[in-house]
């Protein structure tokens, strides 16, 4: 469970402590009743020059003095509020952050809201167009099918990774994670960079595993995709997801372990754009570093060389119409939730 910031407590609760002898049995009801009444996600804020909690803003109620803060700070300041303050059913984990959060998405809407009333909000009228369930829903998949179109339509494999780059600009994490961040080693300037991707599970265990809850997840995301399949019309379904489903899993085996992707030394690999070519030379890369902009990079970091270069491979070696199923069911998984 997420509650206090270890971080600010050692200062917060000091300071909270250091006025205890001027806190009021009554002061600590009413902030029992206020934390209680928070926890239900239930409670208007007070305003922001004002603590939140009593008179100063930190919870005396949710701490616990049987402990000692030396033996166990944390237990010491936020023991009590632990044991007593349920986690919301539309929640996993709570706390203060998650009070903050919650009111911040709150203030958000509220914001959208009185622009959508507002004539001529751009924001407002995207915002009343994302929230129209009933045109969305109708809208079916129409407004995605330009892309699937330019897929079907792509007539070789150099155009498939041409398309794999501008689906990357689209949010469409396949086959390649890409991303611009600071160069580990150089932290004044910023990068390019390649990690390992293209897997619709969250990693290679969901694939190769046979512990059974993994084989469950595995079964169920084939139906997944073969309902992708059928959702959007298309024949064969079942025989379209389990190659595709295949296609993963082969790539899968070249993934990296999260354990190896955790190291900071390992992963640091600076790279021509001619040696990420010279990795998997049979894989279309100018089309597709023109596609993501970074034909006239440098260097670029690659965080799993082997993976990238494998995964490379492999699409280079896979036929054209298994591809292009590849591409589509990231898209309309990609674009599912819209």
């Amino acid at each position: 469970m997420k509650l206090h910031l270890l971080a600010l407590l050692a200062t917060t609760a000091l300071a909270g402590c250091a006025t205890t002898g001027g806190v009021t049995p009554s002061e600590v009801a009413e902030q029992t009743a206020t934390v209680a009444t928070a926890a239900t996600g239930d409670v208007d804020p007070a305003p922001a020059e004002t603590p939140q909690i009593g008179s100063f803003g930190f919870d005396i109620a949710g701490m616990n003095r049987a402990v000692e803060p030396g033996d166990n700070f944390y237990e010491y300041a936020n023991g009590t509020w632990a044991k007593t303050t349920p986690i919301p059913a539309d929640k996993s984990n709570y706390g203060m952050f998650t009070m903050l959060a919650d009111l911040s998405l709150e203030r958000s809407r509220e914001i959208l809201e009185e622009a959508a009333r507002a004539p001529g909000s751009k924001i407002g009228d995207f915002y009343s167009s994302f929230i129209d369930r009933a045109a969305v829903n109708a809208a079916g998949i129409e407004p995605i099918q330009p892309t699937l179109q330019k897929i079907e339509e792509a007539g070789d494999k150099a155009a498939l990774t041409a398309l794999m780059g501008d689906l990357a600009r689209m949010g469409v994490s396949a086959p390649f994670g890409n991303y611009v961040d600071s160069d580990d080693k150089n932290p004044d300037a910023a990068i390019f960079q390649f990690s390992q991707g293209g897997l619709g599970l969250p990693d290679r265990d969901y694939y190769l595993s046979n512990d059974a809850a993994l084989v469950e997840k595995r079964n169920a995301y084939r139906n997944y995709l073969t309902q992708l399949f059928t959702l959007a019309g298309e024949p064969n379904a079942a025989a379209r997801a389990a190659a595709v489903l295949a296609l993963e899993t082969d790539i899968a085996e070249v993934h990296w372990t999260r354990v190896e992707s955790r190291d900071a030394t390992k992963t640091y690999n600076k790279l021509t754009l001619a040696q990420l070519e010279g990795s998997a030379p049979a894989f279309a890369w100018d089309p597709y570093f023109d596609a993501i902009g970074v034909a006239r990079q440098s260097n670029v970091i690659v965080r799993q060389p082997s993976a990238v270069a494998g995964t490379a491979k492999l699409l280079a070696a896979a036929p054209v119409n298994v591809l292009k199923d590849y591409l589509w069911l990231h898209t309309l998984d990609a674009y599912a939730p819209y």
